[in-house]
């Protein structure tokens, strides 16, 4: 399945459900140059380049959200046939098991692609070292968020209270009207603005650190099934 997200200065093409952990694969491309970024490649590192190509694109950078396996196993060996330039955060890299040199991202840093601007929100939790991509209109998180659920935080380097103060990030930092683009399709719903996440995403309403943290931990997981569908605040009092 596909899908392709319309912004006046570029667009981003998502191919879904790829691979053995069925992930989303994004790839932006700037509509005057023709430059494109693929988002955490995994999987299928032939068939994303021969598509690039029949496109006409141009592939200029590989940018990572976090290092897991599943994110990055494909990373590599596009690299190597492309030329692309790796990006990646900098609190990542110690996680990192790449054989190419990764150009590493912090806060704030801008990338430029052709005539397209992407802004680095950090956002430790699901890694030690995740990181969200801010275009005009839409938000490439990764796992940090989805689509009413976050990423799980039981792997090296996660951290339960680092993802609730990264989710208060984007709560205060993203707009309402951004568009939400995820690494897998796990809710009921493949895309959603902000607004709706904070009105019904259960790790979004939580406001209480330290419930935060039970929930995540110790809820969630045997409360919730797939596809994730909205919540409302009484709901997830009700499992607390």
């Amino acid at each position: 399945m596909e899908k392709t997200f319309n912004a006046e200065r570029y667009s981003i093409e998502v191919l879904y459900h790829i691979g053995a952990y069925e992930n989303s694969i994004h790839f932006i491309v700037d509509k005057k140059t023709k430059q494109c970024a693929i988002v955490d490649p995994a999987w299928e590192a032939d068939l994303f380049i021969q598509r690039i190509e029949e496109k006409g694109y141009t592939l200029t950078d590989i940018l990572i959200t976090h290092w897991h396996g599943d994110h990055t196993n494909a990373v590599d060996e596009i690299a190597d046939k492309t030329g692309a330039k790796i990006n990646a955060g900098i609190n990542e890299l110690p996680y990192l098991n790449l054989k190419n040199p990764v150009q590493t991202l912090s806060d704030k840093d801008v990338l430029t692609l052709g005539e397209t601007k992407i802004q680095i929100i950090e956002t430790p939790g699901h890694t030690a070292g995740g990181i969200c991509y801010l275009l005009d209109d839409h938000l490439i998180a990764g796992d940090t968020l989805f689509v009413y659920g976050v990423g799980i935080c039981s792997l090296s380097g996660s951290d339960p209270v680092k993802l609730f103060h990264s989710l208060n990030k984007l709560k205060t930092q993203v707009a309402d009207d951004i568009q939400l683009l995820c690494g897998h399709d796990y809710g009921s719903e493949i895309s959603t603005t902000l607004a709706q996440q904070k009105k019904a995403n259960p790790f979004l309403l939580i406001e209480d650190l330290e419930t935060f943290v039970r929930y995540r931990m110790e809820v969630h997981d045997v409360t919730r099934t797939y596809p994730m569908s909205p919540m409302t605040l009484s709901e997830v009092n009700a499992l607390l």
